[in-house]
């Protein structure tokens, strides 16, 4: 199928959605993405190595599947993590938590992006909130150098078009949060706000949150 086509994503997902059996016949929970895979094993900390022996496996046997198909498994791109307390991942030694893919030793991250939301070790969601925050804050540094010359309605739909879509994208994965977690996602509302409205620093901006709703 030609790159771009219409029909290149469906055809491309009948060409590969086999490959589910090659997890399922390892035990290995799966996600498919187009081209992209995730594996997933639940263990204990006794059976660490056990896991790692199955993913090892799995993988190879997903290579042997691309080759099959024309395809190549990039290893370059493969990532690890692995979720748990601090407590418990504690108790596992570094040297028993890579992963060997092809001639790769794929190390550990402690956190990785999947489909938009940033997955720390522990799921505390600090990193996503974090890069979120980041994010939202370099581009109303950019819009602060135009909303001066524009209206405060232009500027509250700038602010909704490059800040509030930011904000509202993938929100269900902070609901229960601690406060003090999702702390600097309100400061990006108080700081849009204030760029909204021009206001200054030591004005409230309660009121103006209702208003701006």
């Amino acid at each position: 199928m030609p790159q771009g086509s219409t029909a290149g994503p469906v055809e491309f997902i009948a060409y590969t959605e086999d490959v589910c059996e090659v997890f399922n016949r390892h035990g290995v929970q799966q996600d498919l993405y187009a081209d992209d895979k995730q594996a997933y094993v639940n263990t204990p900390v006794s059976d660490v190595p056990t896991a790692r022996a199955t993913l090892h496996s799995c993988i190879l046997d997903v290579g042997d599947w691309c080759s099959s198909r024309r395809l190549q498994l990039d290893e370059t791109k493969t990532e690890l993590i692995w979720f748990g307390s601090k407590k418990i991942l504690g108790k596992v030694p570094e040297s028993e938590l890579n992963l060997t893919v092809g001639s790769d030793i794929i190390q550990p991250l402690k956190s990785v992006r999947d489909l938009g939301v940033q997955l720390d070790t522990e799921l505390s969601m600090k990193t996503h909130v974090s890069k979120v925050a980041s994010s939202c804050f370099n581009q109303l540094s950019r819009l602060r150098q135009i909303t001066r010359l524009v209206g405060q309605e232009v500027a509250a739909r700038l602010v909704s078009a490059f800040i509030i879509v930011r904000l509202d994208s993938c929100n269900s994965v902070l609901a229960g949060l601690r406060r003090c977690t999702t702390e600097p996602l309100q400061r990006v509302l108080n700081a849009a706000v204030r760029l909204v409205l021009n206001l200054r620093p030591r004005d409230h901006v309660t009121p103006a949150l209702q208003q701006l709703h």
